[in-house]
């Protein structure tokens, strides 16, 4: 029999987490189970941890941002917390993207959510992080047979695939800003980056918030999106947008997900 890597080290991990499960409530945010499993690890079991410390995010030759991370226990194993009903594959894709940010091979993620105590471990390999985000081509919603600048889009559509592979889900919506952002210029395109767009309601501008997104040229607006349900964004909003900048084309990505599909506006 194959003997597992770091063996005892992840017994005694997941036996703490059994204790904090079974002592605290379901109720509770995921910070409170972060705390009191370092409080198992480092006071009880004597296991040096490091809690939320932030890691530099490459994307190719380029730093496109930082990640704090749940636990990392003795500068071997990636520990995440959820607290959710049960875990879902996207938990297990991010596990498997801040191995790779930290350059290690074992994970565990823990639920604290469930009615049960469940918990997952991982083994990065090259192969494995593969398989963990789709390498086939994405699904393009809305490209039909009238697509507006269709090599423009499937060049900006390939660019968008090349940085999930390389990075995985699990970051945050500037980090994916970023490497699309560079990815889209070593591609060649004239890339323009917005921090900030206005909100309209009933035509009238009711104020502006934060939002990274890019423009190509004259041509289009790139909205990459890091979020767990892409349909609480309103494509309307994102046209008028468009509409401000008098641009026709736009394509929205979001990252936050096993499966890419970006989708095509139009005005």
């Amino acid at each position: 029999m194959t003997e597992l890597l770091h063996a005892e080290l992840t017994k005694e991990i997941i036996g703490v987490y059994y204790d904090v499960y079974n002592s605290l409530s379901r109720t509770y945010p995921e910070y409170i189970y972060e705390a009191a499993m370092m409080l198992g690890l480092e006071k009880e079991k004597g296991i040096p941890c490091v809690q939320q410390d932030e890691y530099e995010i490459w994307y190719k030759d380029r730093m496109v941002g930082k990640q704090r991370l749940d636990i990392f226990v003795a500068e071997e194993v990636v520990v995440e917390n959820k607290v959710a009903e049960r875990i879902q594959k996207i938990h297990l894709v991010q596990l498997m993207s801040y191995l790779k940010t930290v350059g290690k091979t074992v994970g565990l993620l823990f639920n604290f959510g469930g009615p049960e105590p469940e918990f997952k471990r991982r083994v990065l390999t090259d192969r494995a992080f593969q398989r963990s985000t789709q390498a086939d081509g994405p699904e393009v919603c809305g490209a039909g047979d009238d697509l507006l600048h269709p090599d423009l889009v499937y060049d900006v559509v390939g660019g968008m695939l090349e940085v999930f592979k390389t990075l995985g889900p699990g970051f945050v919506h500037r980090i994916y800003g970023n490497a699309c952002y560079h990815e889209l210029r070593l591609r060649g395109h004239e890339v323009t980056a917005h921090k900030s767009m206005r909100v309209y309601y009933r035509g009238h501008d009711v104020g502006g918030v934060k939002f990274r997104h890019l423009q190509i040229g004259s041509e289009m607006l790139v909205f990459p999106v890091a979020i767990g349900d892409v349909a609480d964004i309103r494509l309307e909003n994102l046209k008028d947008r468009m509409r401000y900048l008098d641009l026709p084309l736009g394509i929205l990505v979001n990252f936050h997900t096993t499966w890419l599909q970006p989708v095509i506006l139009r005005i």
